[in-house]
């Protein structure tokens, strides 16, 4: 093996130690987040929004395409989702090593 291949090999070896220490030392965050997401199955184009408890908008869409699915990650936590179909109350819950989805029809 030449002196090349050697420093090579090494440093191929020392990428994958590297990269296998960075997938592990991830710590797991992502339990406290979840998603809210919204179906249009209206087949019309709709608003649909996302609200905190207190009321204020975190996000939303003034025309979803009909059929479309918008999806918004959110903490865990009680939030209102207003589409076409009325007003929903849905809570996100905090479930360690899970993600958590809210699903909601827009009609």
């Amino acid at each position: 093996m030449t002196t090349t291949s050697r420093i090579a090999a090494g440093l191929a070896t020392a990428g994958l130690v590297a990269a296998a220490a960075v997938l592990t030392a991830v710590p797991a965050t992502a339990a406290s987040k979840g998603s809210i997401s919204i179906y249009n199955n209206c087949g019309r184009a709709v608003s649909t929004t996302i609200h905190r408890l207190g009321g204020a908008m975190i996000a939303g869409t003034a025309a979803a395409p009909a059929g479309s699915r918008y999806s918004y990650p959110v903490y865990a936590g009680g939030y209102l989702v207003r589409v076409p179909a009325g007003q929903r109350t849905v809570t996100v819950l905090d479930v360690p090593g899970k993600v958590h989805v809210v699903s909601v029809k827009a009609c």
